[in-house]
């Protein structure tokens, strides 16, 4: 009898240590990404416009950031660029950076999961691989670019909140973080401002065929108000704040987000600008110039460019920039690299532009 005690003694005590084991072992896991139930069913009905308000969100990633939030706004059907961002700033290196990179995406319709071929299944793949995925459930179209850029302002405000600043920019966008953090780390940022390429006097573009057509219904001025370009731009938390609450208060929405956030909002809070325009380019053939100078170990005055349709470029100059940052003597005035890059001629593209319209008169 007593043998038989001993035996289911041995046995739940066995089963306890189980038990122990398994607990253990959960909570040592990373954590997943939250991840509504909504993104198990079919896409359909997605929104397309109305008001600016929070939207619902369909996959969330936690925020482990210290100082910098980083906020990239992609199209959920393009993730090449994503891939290469990764590639170039590991998220080990952010980390110890005290960085935290989510990319803002928004719901592909059955179409554009045709056309893309990226089901909704790849995305939350995607977001289990590297916990970096923010999805609102709203389609994820150009018409709802404020949406996405409003989305990623209003979870960085309010899950990263030991974060001192907040930089938004494209996925199609290269840019040197290093430089960026040492500029942020010498205190020449202003407060209360959105630091970024200062766009002034732009007017809404009119004509039909463009893809940035805006109609007087959407937009009545002549000119925008003074904003900063989407490519990439610098602000602090509690300026993000302000500017999300008045979006939510007042209940407008105009679509071009870098228009609406920096320039309308921005104006509505008479928040100021700080101008780095200079620490951009237009054109991704300087960034290429800059690589270049390597050779001669010298740093490049660029920090943000675009990639010109070719994503590998970031990883190329974030290779560049790594290596300036211990190895290179800053440009003399006359050796910038805008002053002195030669540029092979590119003739325009005919698959690109506007359509122009004339009216002929026939006699």
């Amino acid at each position: 009898m007593l043998s038989k005690y001993r035996f289911f003694l041995l046995l739940a005590c066995t089963g306890c240590v189980l038990l122990f084991v398994a607990f253990v072992e959960r909570g040592l896991r990373p954590r997943a990404p939250k991840v509504n139930l909504i993104q198990l069913e079919t896409v359909r009905g997605l929104s397309s416009g109305g008001s600016s308000g929070a939207c619902r969100i369909v996959i969330e990633p936690p925020c482990n950031a210290t100082f910098l939030i980083w906020l990239v706004t992609s199209y959920a059907g393009e993730p090449t660029a994503r891939s290469a961002l990764r590639r170039a700033y590991a998220d080990e290196e952010l980390r110890a950076l005290g960085i935290r990179r989510v990319f803002l995406l928004g719901k592909l319709s059955g179409d554009a999961e045709r056309k893309t071929r990226v089901a909704q299944n790849a995305l939350l793949d995607e977001s289990r691989r590297y916990n970096d995925i923010l999805q609102g459930d709203f389609a994820d179209t150009y018409r709802n670019l404020t949406r996405k850029h409003l989305m990623g302002l209003r979870w960085a405000v309010d899950t990263c909140r030991d974060v001192r600043y907040i930089v938004k920019m494209d996925d199609d966008i290269v840019v040197n973080v290093y430089g960026i953090l040492e500029g942020l780390r010498s205190g020449k940022m202003e407060e209360n401002s959105l630091t970024g390429c200062l766009l002034t006097n732009m007017v809404p573009i009119r004509e039909p065929a463009s893809k940035w057509y805006v109609s007087e219904a959407e937009y009545a001025g002549s000119v925008y108000p003074d904003f900063v370009s989407g490519w990439l731009y610098i602000t602090r938390p509690r300026v993000a704040s302000r500017l999300i609450d008045h979006a939510e208060s007042s209940r407008e929405y105009f679509w071009i987000d870098d228009v609406f956030v920096t320039g309308i909002l921005r104006r509505a809070l008479n928040i100021k600008i700080q101008d780095i325009s200079d620490l951009f380019t237009t054109d991704h053939r300087y960034l290429e110039c800059c690589i270049r100078g390597r050779a001669s170990r010298l740093k490049c005055e660029f920090l943000v460019g675009p990639n010109g349709g070719d994503a590998e470029l970031q990883v190329r100059f974030k290779e560049f920039a790594e290596f300036c940052q211990a190895n290179c003597s800053v440009r003399e005035e006359s050796n910038l690299v805008g002053n002195t890059c030669v540029l092979a001629y590119e003739g325009p593209s005919l698959y690109k532009g506007a359509v122009q319209i004339h009216p002929v008169r026939i006699s």
